[in-house]
């Protein structure tokens, strides 16, 4: 892959910086000097790695061919640092020393010692649930077993059959319920998907009646995605919230987070937060936008960096639904002063997005557009899921109109059209459709709200879509726009008043 030096540099943050520089100062050999100045070079971005200069200036009086050596060092360097790095911070890495340990062992013929490693590299894997790494493993004792006659295969075998048994049960749910996930999650959990609730309670029977995982943390923690997935894609949110309240406890109680399933701990606290913002419990969610912080906080940080990014969002989009939105606007620019982020990232569209809404709330259209269309510019936005397009591109013909950019509105509208016109005929996008056919005479008509056809069509929109679900699809709520423009107020006020 062509500047897969320079990627793979401009990727770490400052702890994996500071490790490579102290994980290469403790193995100095030849070269040193130049690996760290080619390092430096390429992070601060002074010279391109395909550049003849860089050459003369890392290696002066070399050949490429030297220099391409350099380049793949480097490479390897930096992903031995970074395996140096997290090697303590997940679990089952531990198994894969140890396993490694009895593969050394045993290529000295060493098979006692071999076999005193793999005894350990089993029963951490086993603590851990780690059932491809038990696979591996007996993969080496066979290999032991010819060597070693204290060994009883027939005991392995046994073993063997028991643990692939539930490996493949396990593995299969997690498929099954990652294809579900995957479903929800390119349709925003709006729940067009309608095939997924007899998939997802047949997967809780078949975890709950295998005797063989009845005490595994792993299957509970399956059986609690299954079910938070299926009240989510029914729709039942208060139900959705007293589970996820009474599961945290319950789990917290019961020792299940611990270092190798902290991430489910993470992602409940989320789920915790989103569901209390949909029935509008905005103040129970801050508490535990409070518990998220102190979690990312845990195990050195283990996943800050993964999840910062949500906590932020959560932050300040609930402090703008409980009235605090000049405070939320405060808290989204300090983040992005504090941290650096980038399009790039996992969580940056929704971060983005709802900046923009809340600058929108402040009645600063260009600062909401501005926000909005670093979303829609970047090329990722391509890779969308239809419903994310036709409504991030719907929020955009909004702030047109409110800019009273009519011509630009109505580009937008006939490319929403054109693209999606097949899908936009569909049952589940109903919805859209609808507020497009509204939005398209509000964009041709003048003083279209004082029009009685276009304010028939608003009424028949918002007597078919009455309710105000928070932190749904829309980054600007449909509903509560037009509600705002028939009452002639604003739409933070017409927000605050739901």
């Amino acid at each position: 892959m062509k500047y897969q030096l320079t990627h793979l540099i401009q990727s770490l943050n400052k702890e994996e910086i500071r490790n490579f520089k102290l994980f290469t100062s403790k193995y100095k050999s030849t070269g040193t000097k130049a690996l760290v100045q080619l390092f430096d070079i390429i992070r601060k971005e002074k010279i391109d790695e395909y550049d003849d200069k860089i050459v003369d200036v890392v290696l002066p009086g070399s050949t490429k061919n030297n220099y391409y050596r350099l380049k793949n060092r480097l490479i390897q360097e930096i992903e031995d640092s970074l395996a140096d790095l997290y090697r303590k911070k997940d679990e089952s890495f531990e198994v894969f020393r140890l396993l490694r340990l009895a593969k050394i062992f045993f290529y000295k013929s060493d098979y006692e010692k071999s076999k005193r490693y793999l005894d350990e590299a089993e029963k951490t894997a086993l603590k851990l649930e780690d059932y491809a790494s038990i696979h591996l493993i007996y993969e080496q004792y066979a290999a032991l077993i010819r060597n070693l006659s204290s060994i009883n295969p027939m005991d392995y075998i046994r073993k063997k059959r028991k643990y692939n048994k539930i490996h493949e049960k396990i593995e299969e749910n997690k498929f099954l319920t990652a294809t579900i996930s995957y479903q929800m999650r390119v349709t925003n959990f709006s729940g067009k998907n309608k095939n997924v609730h007899q998939t997802l309670d047949n997967i809780i029977e078949q975890l709950q009646v295998m005797d063989e995982l009845k005490d595994s943390v792993t299957v509970k923690f399956e059986i609690d995605v299954c079910v938070r997935q299926s009240l989510l894609q029914r729709k039942e949110f208060n139900v959705l919230a007293d589970y996820l309240e009474e599961t945290l406890q319950k789990f917290t109680e019961r020792g299940y987070f611990t270092k190798q399933h902290h991430n489910y701990k993470i992602i409940m606290l989320t789920w915790t937060i989103n569901t209390n913002v949909k029935i509008k419990q905005y103040k129970k969610a801050l508490i535990y936008v409070d518990r998220l912080e102190d979690a990312l906080k845990e195990y050195n940080g283990l996943y800050y960096q993964q999840y910062l990014w949500i906590y932020h969002t959560s932050k300040f989009v609930i402090n703008s639904y409980i009235g605090n939105n000049k405070l939320a606007i405060e808290l989204g620019e300090k983040a992005l002063k504090e941290h650096q982020l980038t399009i790039g990232h996992p969580h940056a569209m929704v971060y983005f997005l709802n900046l923009s809404t809340v600058y929108y709330n402040d009645l600063n259209v260009d600062k909401a557009l501005h926000y909005l269309s670093t979303t829609i510019a970047d090329q990722s936005f391509n890779n969308l899921p239809p419903v994310w397009k036709i409504n991030l591109k719907i929020v955009e013909a909004i702030y047109h109109v409110e800019s009273e950019n009519y011509d630009y509105a109505k580009n937008i509208y006939d490319n929403i059209k054109r693209t999606h016109r097949s899908l936009l005929k569909e049952e589940a996008y109903q919805r859209e459709s609808m507020f497009l056919d509204v939005l398209r005479d509000i964009i041709q008509q003048p003083r279209p709200f004082k029009n009685e056809k276009v304010k028939t069509k608003i009424n028949n929109f918002l007597d078919t879509y009455p309710d105000f679900e928070p932190a749904a699809n829309e980054g600007i709520n449909y509903n509560i726009w037009l509600s705002s423009k028939t009452k002639n107020t604003t739409y933070y006020a017409e927000l605050l008043a739901q």
